[in-house]
């Protein structure tokens, strides 16, 4: 990112304000969580993820692919952290479109959402009341019959990460 030439003042409290413009370009939202990290007397904010990926989670989204053929990812908030693509093909944009942002924002399970002419379904990951991320499985079909092990690998996950 290039410098941007803002100032701001800090509180009485130490508080700083991040400037919406920065936010609105890092995806930064309310309630998010900020690393703060400090490097040769420069303080550096970056948004943090409390999922990354992890030798776990990605055998967990393998397997859950071969069980119910179709492509997983497992995200946070609005972007791919893992995969597991039945084919070779790589995911060029980890960013989550807008419409799946706001359906995992919704905490509730989307089950066959069509787009692209691709069927998705969505599961979000709630741990401890606080939304982490989600399941998202995609195909030519729809998931009706794999509900029970997609569940599994939710729960599994959400107990994992606790």
């Amino acid at each position: 990112m290039a410098k941007t030439g803002m100032t701001r003042r800090i509180d009485e409290l130490g508080r700083l304000v991040i400037p919406k413009e920065i936010r609105k370009n890092l995806k930064i939202k309310d309630n998010d969580q900020v690393e703060i990290t400090v490097i040769d007397n420069k303080i550096i904010l970056n948004k943090f993820y409390n999922l990354n990926k992890d030798r776990v989670i990605s055998i967990l989204i393998k397997c859950l692919r071969k069980i119910i053929n179709k492509n997983v990812l497992f995200t946070s908030k609005d972007e791919i952290i893992d995969y597991s693509l039945m084919s070779k093909e790589t995911l060029n944009n980890k960013e989550l479109n807008e419409v799946m942002v706001n359906m995992i924002e919704n905490r509730k399970d989307v089950i066959n959402y069509v787009h692209n002419k691709l069927i998705y379904s969505i599961y979000p990951l709630i741990i401890n009341g606080d939304l982490y991320g989600s399941i998202i499985t995609y195909g030519n079909n729809d998931i009706n019959d794999d509900l029970n092990v997609i569940n599994f690998g939710k729960k599994f996950l959400e107990n994992y990460l606790e």
